[in-house]
C-alpha cells in the first residue's frame, strides 16, 4: 500500500489513506510508545479466515488486526478475495434479515474509547470499501465504531432497519429502504433517537469510497470526510451533544443484513480499515 504523502495534495483519489485526516496523527510515536496512543491498520493482505468453532457460526479473522466474525448463514459469507491489493468480502445468501459481519476485540472488549468533550485527545478513523448493490431493499449495513458485544443474531441491525439498534455507536449506515444514501449516524444508548445526517454521501454500486472521521480538539467537533474531502460544517458532529456516545469503549464493526429483495451474492468489499486515538 502507498504511504500517506502528507502535504502533497488536499484531495487524493487513490487507495491510500486521506492526508487531510491523517496528517496530524503521530503513527510512529504511537507504535514506539503505546502509552502515547493506539493505532491499528488492516488492508486484509495478510489475513486468514479460520474455520468455524465447533457447533457455532463464529469465525476468527486474523490479519494485521484481529477480528471476530459472525454469520447467521454460511461461514463462507466472510472470505478473503483473490485480490492483489487484499480485500475482505462480507457476503449474504439472500435470506431476509440474516446478519453477517466482523468486529474487533473478540466481541467482548473495546479497542478504542470514543472522544470526550474537553479532553482534547485526538481521534481518527477511516475505511475504504464498496458495496455491490444500491438497489433499495437489497441490504442494509453499518460501518464504524460500536460498544462491544453487539455482533450476534438480530444484532446490531434488526428487520428492515432505519438505524442500528439502541446501542452506543458512531459511523456510517445504509438503511434498507434507501440503498445509495450513506448516512452519518451516532447514538448514545437510552438517550433518545439516534442522530443521523442523510443526503451527504451517495454511493455507487461497485465503486470504492473512503469515508472517515477526525476530531478537531479545538472545537470538540468531528469532521466527516469522503474520498479525502472534508464534508463541511453541515456534516460535523458536536461531541458535546446529549446523543453522542462520549467516553464510551468501542470496537470497529462492519456488519450487513440482507434486505427483503436481497439476493445471494449481495456484499460489502472492504479494502482497508485504519483507526487511531491519542491517550
Amino acid at each position: 500500500m502507498n504511504p500517506v504523502r502528507f502535504g502533497s495534495t488536499a484531495d487524493v483519489v487513490s487507495r491510500m489513506p486521506s492526508p487531510k485526516i491523517w496528517a496530524d496523527c503521530p503513527v510512529l510515536q504511537f507504535q514506539a510508545d503505546p502509552a502515547k496512543g493506539f493505532y491499528a491498520f488492516d488492508d486484509f493482505k495478510n489475513t486468514s479466515v479460520g474455520k468455524a468453532l465447533e457447533n457455532t457460526t463464529l469465525l476468527q479473522v486474523a490479519g494485521d488486526m484481529n477480528w471476530y466474525g459472525f454469520t447467521e448463514g454460511d461461514v463462507t459469507d466472510i472470505i478473503c478475495t483473490a485480490d492483489d491489493n487484499g480485500a475482505l468480502k462480507i457476503d449474504q445468501d439472500g435470506t431476509n434479515d440474516d446478519i453477517v459481519g466482523i468486529t474487533t476485540g473478540d466481541n467482548l472488549a473495546g479497542i478504542i474509547r470514543l472522544p470526550k468533550k474537553g479532553e482534547r485527545k485526538k481521534f481518527w478513523f477511516e475505511v475504504r470499501f464498496q458495496v455491490s448493490t444500491i438497489t433499495d431493499t437489497d441490504l442494509s449495513f453499518f460501518i464504524g465504531l460500536m460498544e462491544p458485544g453487539k455482533l450476534a443474531t438480530t444484532q446490531p441491525l434488526g428487520s428492515a432497519p432505519t438505524a442500528p439498534k439502541d446501542h452506543d455507536y458512531l459511523g456510517f449506515f445504509v438503511a434498507e429502504a434507501d440503498g445509495d444514501d450513506l448516512t452519518i449516524i451516532y447514538n448514545e444508548a437510552t438517550s433518545g433517537t439516534a442522530q443521523s445526517d442523510t443526503g451527504e454521501i451517495t454511493l455507487e454500486a461497485g465503486v470504492y469510497v473512503r469515508v472517515g472521521f477526525r476530531l478537531d480538539v479545538s472545537t470538540d467537533k468531528i469532521h466527516v470526510y469522503l474520498n479525502g474531502v472534508d464534508q463541511g460544517a453541515d456534516a460535523e458532529i458536536d461531541i458535546a451533544t446529549a446523543n453522542f456516545p462520549s467516553n464510551t469503549n468501542a470496537d470497529v464493526i462492519l456488519v450487513l443484513t440482507s434486505g427483503n429483495l436481497g439476493e445471494d451474492g449481495d456484499h460489502l468489499l472492504v479494502d482497508w480499515v485504519r483507526v487511531a486515538q491519542e491517550y
